[in-house]
């Protein structure tokens, strides 16, 4: 068997090579995670594939027992182990995790281990009798889930969040010949950073979380030199080597193992039942499908993260399957209309389970190529029509009527009548046969996705032929209407990158493929870069940041689980809160004095531990708000000493400090934002402000009955644990006592003392002293918080906050709302580190004052166009009827909306050519945003299509292609606005 496995990963090594081009990328297994464009909850940004490694990472357990906890109050029940990821996770291994050692990575000049011998794999035949048994009961009411494996960073998905550059572009990376252990100590006294751990900063590929894994990756270069790798994730036996696996996306068929595509039995496991069921991935429509009463589906680009190995431990344990399964179990997590669900499969064989993560993660990044708009139109058009052939002509007899077509259409999202259509499919049937063969369809296809627009703009360009536009003809272009400032020979490369290949001439499908793709994006690709000097002080960056972070849903009723820590650090947040109470076996996360449900402290850090870096290098805060006892605290202290390792900041750099490190000082460290004992105090000292978040607020506007119940908590003496204080160094969090404090230099404010402000209260300071504030962020963290009244968990909008320098503006982020869609465009910005240098103004003291004017800007949108905009998912009428908005959206100031006429019964291809016109009158640029929104206007509401926000900075000038989001910051594959943009100093 040893051998069949080898065979077979060399057969399948030939066979990629085989396929590679001289100028295809390289895509190998690597397990980093997504998010989300995010870009997976942000507009994504499109990315370049570059040539990646094949890199292992080992985490090594620990040989202590397994100690059951006491079961700690939970309100998610055992139905989220099948459809919904909302599980909260808290340990049925207790011990497990803190004795655990940290991750080791299978480097350059690391060492490899083996664990290889731990279990054997049962039989097909005792497998099948364990799913023929009973269906699975519940063995008590609070079931939890725990992850406390090393996960693979992959973006998106969007806006995954999460870093789509390469390593190259972060400071002093390129140094690192090896990935260094997280066991390694760090010196603190000469304020180096740590070396990275296993990470890579990649929006678009497949995250796998394991205790050994395989990421895949677009941006890292393959490293040449192949080293033996005893330990694999995909078989304990097999020994492999660390040369890419070649995957070649832009080829028009893509290979995915026959049995695969054909389907094979594997186990479902819910909570219920296991269910033989069988699976299979269909390349052409995108999707794992398999047999069910349901709508058994998951489409590829909405999968988020693949867990396996010890990452699914849990969720083993309580379905009742042994441990000798791990090693073939593996659980996939998806988002479908919003919401996070979850597959868990079993395969028969190991060599089955190898099979399905490769094959998974090679049409993964195939699919998010084709939503990156990357690759030549023509090819992407061949793929395209050849998946929808096969959807269409599911009786296999190579014909399709209208009434085939025009479901086909539908599903396609093209909104057009059924006259219109009906006169598309008699011209495309040139034989009149009443029907369409592929041939005809192709004509079809053709012809509905004409762009006359398109057509118009090419012609007025070719002023020597009709039919081609020259390099000097296209070079006049960007520069005119682009605005693009290039050297000669990036107006060459670019020009014949879309160039016909025979004819090495630009004709009207290489201009429309230039003008679709990520080459003429409308975000400013210096921008999507990590493009900004990282050496500043923390002080001088706006920092992405969460709100009761533990939290999925309600304030109050909302359910607690560490998957609310792994979703925001996916995308890049920075600072995280973690709201501490006394729980019956150590410290609890909760919203305290709520009906929301509660996870082991111990859980939340060691999934912090484990994600803290997979979408950026640059430091964590942790926020803490800590209700303890002294006895807790000091549980509390130990738990993030043992966990964090070297990881957590223990101690100052140098003893002559007088301002906060700078990111880059930071990389890869942890920082504690929470209360000091004074020097020289001991635990019996008394504070009466535990809770930083309302201690500097002196009019606090929580009226619920949870907070009224805080008020009480607050007013009562607490004890600070030495312990733990002493784990609080740059960001020591003070009851704020106005601004002469903070600006004096008698040594009363220190500057890493911090201040939290609730919304309300900040808005205050905001209108009544404006400049003090900006001199006081200019030196000091400031934490901004919603209103208690948000309950809903709803935002306030943060540019609001960002105008006078707060640096921390936390968001609910399970609402995705304007506040978040704003907070996701400010974020885009530099590589979607997390991290936004301030603008100078804000940031040297000298010239923050009263500015005495300001450049105004006129901005012109001209909206041209829209393709394929999707309905609504619960309309009822037959077509939609859409128009576009488009929102000015200044600090200070209200919002200025303006809007296109509304056309009627036209979703695919509705043609405007209006133009919205503004004005900007703002000193700080880099906060100011513009939102683009479809609706579909109806008599009663009009409904919400998509929408794209982006830093008025940030856009590029010229004839540029919108890609659309949903509601949920999910990018559409296909809906898209065509827009011209102009933006120049008023007269």
């Amino acid at each position: 068997m040893f051998a069949r496995a080898v065979l077979a990963v060399s057969v399948l090594r030939k066979k990629c090579s085989k396929k590679r081009k001289s100028n295809n990328k390289v895509i190998i297994i690597k397990s980093d995670f997504l998010g989300g464009n995010q870009d997976l909850g942000a507009p994504k940004i499109p990315f370049n594939l570059e040539e990646d490694t094949l890199e292992l990472t080992h985490k090594m357990e620990s040989n202590k027992s397994l100690v059951k906890h006491k079961s700690v109050d939970q309100a998610v029940k055992l139905d989220a182990f099948e459809n919904d990821t909302h599980y909260t996770d808290a340990r049925t291994d207790s011990n497990a995790s803190r004795n655990k050692e940290p991750s080791h990575t299978i480097g350059q000049n690391n060492k490899t281990f083996d664990t290889s011998s731990e279990n054997k794999v049962k039989s097909k035949d005792t497998l099948n009798s364990l799913v023929d048994s009973k269906p699975l009961t519940r063995s008590h009411s609070d079931i939890n889930f725990s992850i406390n494996t090393q996960p693979l960073v992959s973006p998106a998905l969007h806006h995954s969040h999460t870093f789509p550059l390469d390593k190259s572009s972060y400071r002093n990376l390129d140094n690192h010949s090896s990935i260094q252990n997280t066991d390694e100590k760090v010196k603190n006294s000469s304020k180096a950073s740590t070396s990275p751990p296993t990470n890579t900063y990649n929006n678009n590929a497949l995250q796998i979380t394991s205790s050994k894994i395989i990421t895949l990756t677009e941006n890292e270069p393959a490293k040449k030199e192949k080293k033996e790798i005893k330990s694999h994730i995909l078989s304990k036996s097999v020994p492999v080597t660390s040369s890419p696996v070649e995957v070649h996306p832009h080829t028009d068929d893509i290979f995915v193992d026959p049995c695969i595509a054909q389907g094979t039995t594997l186990y479902k496991v819910s909570a219920k039942k296991k269910q033989r069921r069988t699976f299979r991935i269909d390349v052409d429509q995108g999707r794992i499908l398999w047999d069910s009463k349901k709508s058994g589906k998951v489409n590829i680009e909405n999968i988020k993260e693949l867990r396996i190995g010890e990452a699914i431990r849990n969720i083993r344990i309580h379905a009742k399957i042994g441990k000798e399964y791990e090693d073939r179990w593996f659980t996939i997590i998806y988002v479908e209309a919003g919401k996070y669900k979850s597959l868990h499969l079993l395969a028969e064989t190991a060599d089955l389970f190898n099979k399905w993560v490769v094959n998974l993660q090679r049409l993964y990044l195939h699919r998010k190529d084709m939503m990156g708009g990357l690759g030549h139109l023509r090819k992407r058009h061949s793929i395209w029509l050849k998946q929808h052939w096969k959807q269409a002509n599911k009786d296999g007899d190579s014909k399709l009527v209208f009434d085939e077509v025009s479901r086909l259409c539908r599903q396609l999202n093209i909104n057009m009548s059924r006259q219109s259509l009906r006169e598309k499919f008699d011209e495309a049937d040139l034989q009149k046969n009443g029907w369409l063969d592929f041939t005809d369809f192709q004509r079809f296809v053709k012809i509905i996705k004409k762009r006359n627009e398109l057509d118009g703009l090419f012609i007025s360009l070719a002023n020597t032929k009709t039919d081609i536009l020259t390099l000097q003809e296209f070079k006049n272009f960007l520069l005119n209407e682009q605005k693009c400032n290039l050297k000669d020979e990036d107006y060459d490369n670019l020009y014949y990158k879309f160039c016909d290949k025979d004819l090495n001439e630009m004709s009207l499908e290489g201009f429309t493929s230039f003008l679709m793709s990520s080459d003429n994006s409308v975000f400013a690709p210096d921008h999507a870069r990590l493009c900004q000097d990282m050496t500043h002080p923390l002080s001088h960056y706006f920092i992405e940041s969460s709100h009761n972070t533990y939290l999925l849903g309600h304030q109050l009723t909302g359910e607690s689980s560490i998957e609310g820590y792994i979703r925001v650090l996916q995308q890049g947040c920075r600072c995280v809160e973690i709201d501490c109470w006394d729980g019956p076996d150590g410290p609890v996360v909760t919203h305290g004095h709520t009906w929301t449900s509660k996870i082991l402290f111990q859980d939340a850090i060691t999934a912090i531990c484990t994600y803290a870096f997979k979408a950026s290098p640059y430091p964590l805060i942790l926020s803490l708000e800590v209700h303890c006892s002294i006895e807790q605290q000091e549980q509390m202290a130990k738990i993030l000493r043992e966990i964090l390792g070297d990881r957590l900041v223990t101690e100052f750099f140098s003893d002559d400090e007088s301002e906060l490190p700078s990111p880059e000082c930071l990389m890869y460290r942890i920082l504690l934002k929470g209360k000091n004992l004074p020097h020289g105090a001991t635990e019996d000292f008394f504070d009466s402000a535990t809770d930083t978040e309302s201690a500097t607020d002196p009019e606090s506007d929580i009226e619920s009955s949870k907070d009224n119940a805080d008020k009480k908590h607050k007013k009562g003496k607490s004890k600070i644990a030495k312990a733990l204080s002493d784990l609080v160094i740059y960001c020591s969090a003070v009851k704020f006592k106005g601004f002469d404090n903070s600006h004096d230099n008698k040594g009363n404010s220190k500057f890493y003392h911090m201040s939290s402000f609730s919304e309300r209260f900040a808005t205050r300071l905001n209108k009544t002293d404006r400049q003090s504030f900006i001199q006081h962020n200019s030196r000091h963290l400031s934490r901004i918080y919603p209103s208690g009244y948000r309950i809903a968990s709803s935002n306030y909008e943060p540019h609001h906050q960002w105008m006078v320098g707060s640096q921390l503006v936390a968001l609910n982020w399970q609402t995705f709302d304007l506040g978040m869609q704003i907070n996701q465009a400010m974020f885009s910005v530099n590589g979607r580190c997390g991290y936004v240098l301030k603008p100078e103004r804000m940031r040297n003291l000298e010239l923050a004052t009263p500015s005495n004017s300001s450049t105004q800007f006129t901005l012109d949108i001209e909206v041209i166009s829209a393709q394929q905009l999707i309905g609504p998912k619960d309309f009822f009428k037959e077509i939609i009827d859409p128009f576009v908005e488009v929102e000015l959206l200044v600090p200070g100031a209200d919002v200025v909306k303006k809007k296109t006429k509304t056309i009627l019964d036209n979703g695919f291809n509705p043609f405007w050519k209006e133009t919205l016109s503004f004005t900007i009158d703002f000193e700080y640029l880099e906060l100011v945003f513009l939102r683009f929104t479809a609706w579909d206007e109806d008599v009663r509401i009009n409904e919400f299509i998509g929408y794209y926000c982006i830093p008025v900075v940030s856009l590029q000038q010229g004839y540029r292609h919108i890609p659309l989001n949903d509601a949920n910051g999910e990018q559409y594959m296909f809906s898209t606005l065509f827009v011209h943009i102009s933006l120049k100093p008023a007269l």
